[in-house]
């Protein structure tokens, strides 16, 4: 980010309907979809989020950019965040006056509308000292030109893991909301083996309904039954991988490194520069899973800002605090895990 002219002033627009900012978007080079101002309206309609989108200007040109998504809760408290269930979108801005105006407004904006906390999830740390989250980490790897360059990319031992895999009676499919039904079935399974609440179909419905173009579903079928399924994300940045699942009955057939594999040619081939696995927390082992493809541990920064004498929440259903309602969880009827399961998650983050 560069210094901005000593002389210039930023003005804030705040507005609660959604923005023209896509030609801000398409110019900046840190942009990816999760900067979209069209994720207020999906957590609006799916998870009953009440979305802010803030801008910054300088003599007429707009030089930054945020989404903040308000939600309350009488069990988890009132919050704003910049995006809730993402790793990072947080601050877009052109310099670092712009950024500041922004972190600046955020925070009355916080006070004015009566939230008690305000997260800021970015892969950049926060110019003020304030608390921040840094137990995880996002997971990238550059992709070659190709399918072929991607596959002699690989370690020996994955390419060796990945044939074992492509031995077994496995189907693929590359679609869109025609295998919504089946991604559905095998992620909000992985869910509650997981001890997670899952998303409702709503939200994909509306991902679809805004990024159709962008959004790609994979699905691995093998003795017909989905195996493995991933809901899939493609801007100018690369391939997002927000949601994936595979069902931990056949984990031994190895479907979800054979997905893996089949969503990383596709990325290839269709020119993403690269390949976004998600979060992790390091050493885990989904982190180890991710680190076997050849990725890399970027950093993610969530900062908060709240009144004085307050900690850092607790919200997420990864948090130990809930350790004793993850394992009662595990043991929910799945029916009724997709039942109860999105009204929680709406109240998380």
């Amino acid at each position: 980010m560069i210094d901005s002219p000593s002389d210039s002033s930023i003005d804030i627009k705040i507005e609660k309907d959604l923005p023209d900012w896509p030609a801000y978007l398409a110019r900046h080079e840190n942009s990816t979809i999760y900067h979209d101002p069209r994720w207020g309206r999906i957590l609006g309609d799916a998870c009953g989020a009440k979305p802010f989108y803030l801008s910054a200007w300088r003599n007429g040109q707009q030089v930054g950019a945020l989404t903040l998504m308000g939600q309350r809760s009488r069990l988890f408290g009132d919050r704003l965040c910049s995006l809730p269930y993402f790793d990072a979108s947080g601050v877009l801005a052109t310099d670092n006056q712009a950024a500041d105006a922004l972190l600046s407004a955020t925070e009355s904006l916080r006070e004015s509308e009566g939230y008690q906390t305000l997260e800021i999830r970015q892969l950049n740390t926060c110019p003020e000292d304030v608390p921040t989250r840094l137990d995880k980490v996002t997971m990238w790897l550059k992709i070659p030109g190709d399918s072929a360059a991607m596959w002699a990319q690989l370690k020996t031992k994955m390419r060796t893991k990945v044939r074992k895999t492509q031995k077994n009676d496995f189907s693929f499919i590359c679609g869109g909301t025609e295998l919504l039904d089946d991604f559905y079935d095998v992620y909000s399974r992985t869910m509650r083996d997981l001890g997670s609440p899952p998303h409702g179909r709503l939200i994909f419905e509306r991902v679809f309904a805004e990024f159709q173009a962008e959004t790609r579903i994979f699905v691995v079928r093998g003795g017909g039954q989905v195996l493995a399924a991933s809901f899939t994300l493609q801007d100018k940045w690369g391939f997002h991988v927000p949601w994936s699942g595979s069902d931990v009955r056949f984990r031994n057939l190895g479907a979800n490194r054979f997905l893996y594999w089949e969503m990383l040619s596709y990325a290839a081939d269709a020119g993403a520069n690269w390949f976004d696995f998600g979060r992790s927390t390091a050493d885990s082992g989904t982190y180890e899973f991710k680190r076997e493809w050849g990725a890399e541990p970027v950093q993610l920064y969530w900062h908060y800002f709240m009144s004085k004498g307050k900690k850092i929440p607790e919200i997420r259903p990864d948090s130990g605090k809930y350790s004793l309602m993850v394992r009662y969880w595990k043991k929910l009827p799945l029916p009724l895990a997709r039942t109860l399961g999105p009204w929680i998650i709406k109240q998380l983050s």
